[in-house]
């Protein structure tokens, strides 16, 4: 059973300007891989076969470059609640919501639970 511990700290996500002005010229930088043999397959699992896409992979490229809101979601993530404690030497970062039904067991709970039978 993992050691509990009562030291947990709030936590809000926050990157840098810098941070993200980096992560933006990695991405305009970032030299992708040749177009898979099979060129534009139908859509489907198949699809998939060779590896992701190269045009999907460039939009996703492209879409994290110029059009993310990583402050928007910032944002988001920081309303939400989240925390930073340590298990067994591990550093665990989590996000906590009570439940709107008041029996409701955490699914963590739940995961923990059902590991250490």
């Amino acid at each position: 059973m993992p050691r509990p511990t009562d030291d947990v700290q709030a936590f809000e996500a926050h990157a840098t300007d810098a941070d993200l002005d980096d992560l933006r010229a990695r991405l305009a930088a970032a030299r992708l891989p040749e177009a898979e043999t099979v060129h534009r397959a139908a859509p489907g699992p198949r699809r998939w076969e060779q590896g992701v896409p190269l045009a999907d992979l460039a939009d996703v490229v492209n879409y994290w470059r110029t059009g993310y809101d990583w402050r928007s979601f910032e944002k988001r993530l920081n309303q939400i609640g989240q925390f930073r404690t340590t298990i067994d030497d591990l550093g665990i970062h989590f996000l906590h919501r009570r439940s709107a039904r008041r029996c409701h067991t955490s699914d963590l709970d739940a995961r923990l639970a059902g590991q250490h039978r």
